[in-house]
């Protein structure tokens, strides 16, 4: 259920993905940490490709590129955030935050 606020339309539940808990049901807590350590990466990377989108959007000089990026922005965007449903879902079941790889860096 969806309702109204300053910041925007707020959900009164959190949203989780129920086809990752079977997925996960019969996996060792060894193997969801792995899943989850791939989706936190793959998070991280989907965000930061929306923050090179979101400096193109700032940086476009004319209204067609504004457009264009401002739609490749949007679309990164979601991909983020449902990606954080996944990723959300997955700390869940597993029940911590794992220990991350060290950052190869870029």
């Amino acid at each position: 259920m969806f309702k109204a606020s300053a910041d925007g339309p707020v959900s009164d539940t959190k949203l989780i993905l129920r086809p990752l808990i079977g997925l996960m049901s019969d996996q060792s807590p060894e193997e969801i940490e792995r899943h989850v350590v791939r989706e936190i990466e793959k998070h991280r990377r989907l965000r930061d490709d929306a923050v090179m989108l979101e400096v193109r959007v700032d940086a476009a000089t004319d209204l067609e590129t504004a457009r264009e990026a401002s739609q490749a922005y949007i679309a990164a965007m979601i991909a983020v955030h449902a990606q954080q449903t996944v990723v959300s879902t997955l700390l869940d079941i597993l029940g911590y935050i794992p220990d991350m790889p060290k950052s190869k860096g870029h």
